[in-house]
């Protein structure tokens, strides 16, 4: 191979002798020959005119992108916002209950200091010698906040005052002096640093130390209760039972034996099922986080709606660097590790049971067969008769091994009914969670085509609007600019005259003022200077000394001039006299009465300034 391409050159026409020797095939051949390598029967592309359509379609893909990220964006809050309320909920449902519990405690812990501490009470002593303690803590603890706490904050008020001091100096001529007291400061925060990391070291370790005690076998047995402890063999209490039949006493306490057996291969069973759950009490899971997740899933109570989703969403939230699979992983090791427990202590417990059902019906055979040889021996039965009876007892025995075997098969299959009925439950609970999120994507889509639909439609709708308001606006545009132009031109001349009118104002106060400062030139008093005055009496004086009074005095003379009208004047006036005939005759308020005052003339007009209104008609 050459590496050229010689796809170029190969021809779709047919070749051949019997081909080319049909005159079409001929003449197809030479229009081939005459227009080359191209072909009359497809136009030539537009590849501007493609490259704009693809880059309108890009961008309307684009925004309707953006717009589907919108709506997401928005679903995806409101789900936020409603799992966060719905925890919100079960978290205050847990502190309230946490809070009772503490009250609880707290309650318990104060009774039984009062009923220790009492005269009556067995360990006074031992609660006086607690309370001693506790004191010796709070102490302990005074001395060490003292210590470690009090000197940080005195550190930190001592900068505080420090750069409060000498903030503005830096930049300044005496910089100097403030960086070398800036060194010394940073040597000693750095020997406080070790000092404290040296402190918090110490308490980690003993923290750890604490933690370790605390949960140690030995206090876990006496908190949370230890395992009940089934003893193994033949009872001591059975063993000191007397039977008269060496035989049976030795049949019966077999049967002990084989119970045993029994019970640690079920329990051998057990623990070889769940080898997984017994390697690790967390399940490979770091304590803390084993201890949130359990008690994150408690909270949760099991008639709570959409339990499993509200507890997986708080522990993805809680547990950040747990995967979805590592949560699941362990709620399903969770889930095996309570049912093992909870079964072993059930078999645990049924053992122990059993054997004391065992103990106390060979206590009775016992008995019985103590009443038979009694019987035998005092009613002379003879040897035979003992050995039915025994072998009658000792079927007794037998029938109640099988009723318990067969109690304890049905318990058994019981146990794996409930077992499979949880797996059918689970698996049911998956189905129905896969339907529904199939509905939910069924959903999704047609919401998608019908939003699709929606969106153009939306789209030719602006489009249609755009351009009718770009229509309105232009026409609002020139109406517009014709009205600025008018007001402009109405403004010029409101400003104009407003400026004619400040100016004729100032000509008309220029007026007063020049009018006001003659006429205080006419009244301005012309009093001829003497300074006796002041030492001569007044005419007020002289009067009340009798100095200058005139001898007859008019006591009848009225002491004010009156200037008003008198009652001849009134009532000559033709107004009130037309009044007066007209309330005589009632049609005073007749309103060609009153239209009729209206119009009357006074004898004298009145002053302009005194001009009444009282008779004029009402518009």
């Amino acid at each position: 191979m050459t590496g050229r391409d010689y796809r170029p050159f190969v021809s779709e026409q047919r070749v051949g002798n019997r081909e080319i020797g049909r005159p079409e095939e001929a003449d197809k051949l030479l229009l081939r020959m005459k227009q080359g390598l191209g072909s009359s029967r497809y136009a030539a592309p537009d590849y501007e005119k493609l490259k704009a359509l693809a880059l309108d379609k890009k961008i309307a893909a684009n925004r309707t992108l953006i717009k589907v990220n919108k709506l997401a964006a928005i679903s995806k809050a409101s789900r936020e916002n409603s799992l966060l309320k719905q925890h919100k909920m079960v978290w205050d449902k847990e502190l309230r209950k946490l809070e009772s519990a503490r009250k609880i405690a707290e309650d318990e812990h104060e009774d039984l200091i009062q009923r220790g501490t009492s005269e009556e009470s067995s360990i006074s002593m031992f609660m006086l010698d607690m309370e001693d303690y506790t004191l010796q803590l709070a102490a302990q603890l005074q001395e060490f906040q003292q210590a470690t706490a009090d000197p940080i904050w005195t550190l930190k008020e001592d900068l505080q005052a420090w750069l409060a001091e000498n903030g503005h100096l830096v930049g300044t001529d005496q910089m100097g002096e403030v960086l070398d007291q800036h060194a010394e400061i940073c040597c000693t925060i750095d020997s406080v640093k070790q000092q404290q990391d040296r402190i918090m070291s110490v308490l980690n370790k003993e923290q750890r130390e604490l933690e370790m005690d605390l949960n140690s076998s030995t206090l876990n047995k006496i908190f949370t209760g230890a395992e009940k402890f089934v003893v193994e063999g033949i009872p001591e209490e059975a063993k000191e039972l007397l039977c008269p039949h060496k035989a049976l006493q030795e049949s019966v306490l077999k049967e002990f034996i084989v119970l045993d057996r029994r019970y640690k291969g079920m329990l051998k069973e057990l623990d070889k099922r769940h080898e997984f759950v017994r390697r690790s009490d967390t399940g490979e899971w770091d304590p803390n986080d084993h201890f949130t997740f359990q008690a994150l899933v408690e909270q949760h109570s099991h008639d709570l709606p959409n339990r499993r989703t509200l507890y997986m969403d708080r522990l993805r939230r809680q547990l950040p660097h747990k995967t979805r699979a590592e949560l699941v992983e362990h709620e399903e090791w969770v889930r095996s590790h309570r049912y093992y427990n909870n079964h072993r202590k059930t078999l645990i417990n049924t053992w122990a049971k059993s054997k004391q059902e065992l103990y106390n019906k060979a206590e009775a055979v016992f008995a019985d067969a103590f009443l038979a040889e009694e019987l035998q021996r005092v009613s002379l039965i003879n040897h035979q008769k003992q050995q039915e009876i025994c072998q009658q007892l000792y079927e007794k025995i037998q029938l109640w091994r099988e009723q318990k075997m067969e109690a304890e098969r049905l318990e058994a299959e019981i146990e794996a009914r409930k077992q499979e009925k949880m797996e059918k439950q689970r698996t049911r609970e998956w189905e129905i969670e896969q339907k529904r999120r199939a509905a939910d994507k069924e959903k999704i889509g047609e919401f998608h085509t019908r939003l699709e639909k929606e969106q153009e439609m939306a789209e030719k709708a602006n489009q249609q609007r755009l351009e009718e308001l770009q229509r309105l606006m232009k026409v609002q545009a020139e109406h517009d600019q014709e009205r600025v132009s008018y007001r402009k031109e109405v403004v010029a001349r409101k400003l104009q005259a407003r400026q004619e009118e400040i100016e004729r104002k100032l000509e008309e106060e220029q007026e007063k003022e020049r009018r006001l400062q003659a006429l205080r030139e006419t009244v301005q008093p012309v009093v001829e200077t003497d300074p006796m005055r002041i030492l001569q009496a007044t005419q007020a004086s002289n009067a009340r000394l009798g100095i200058g009074i005139e001898e007859d005095i008019n006591i009848q003379k009225p002491l004010f001039d009156l200037k008003g009208f008198s009652a001849d004047k009134v009532i000559s006036d033709p107004r009130l006299k037309l009044e007066q005939e007209l309330r005589r005759a009632g049609l005073h308020t007749n309103p060609y009465a009153m239209k009729l005052l209206s119009q009357t003339k006074p004898l004298r007009p009145p002053r302009k300034d005194q001009e009444s209104t009282l008779f004029k008609d009402p518009k």
